[in-house]
This record gives C-alpha cells, structure tokens and sequence, in this order.
C-alpha cells in the first residue's frame, strides 16, 4: 500500500516551500523538497570550494 503525505506550507524558512513524501510500507519510495522562491545565492556559490560555503551563506541572513 503506497501512502502520500504532503507538508504544506513547510514554516520556518523565507519563501514557499513544501515536502512530499511517498510510503511504501515502512519504506520511503520517494522524497522531495518544493521550494517555490528562486533567491539566487546559488550563482555565485557555483564552483565555489565546499568548505567556503557556510562561512559565505551564514552572512547571507545577516547572522
């Protein structure tokens, strides 16, 4: 028995997002995070090293 649970709006984030989940028994099939807004932090994180990541998207929310 496939089983579909669906979080919508999810809160504590900037934006519109939601979750879906798929069952399959006790077993997820299939998972998958909607977020609807398009901020850009993406571009200029491209080809950036890994490790230079959360010293750079921490400063984005002003923290």
């Amino acid at each position: 028995m496939t089983k579909n649970i669906k979080i919508d709006p999810v809160t504590r984030i900037e934006g519109h997002a939601r979750v879906e989940v798929d069952l399959d028994g006790d077993q997820v099939s299939r998972s998958v995070l909607k977020v609807l807004d398009f901020r850009g932090f993406e571009a200029f994180l491209t080809g950036m090293q890994v490790e230079m990541m959360p010293t750079v998207t921490s400063r984005i929310c002003g923290t």
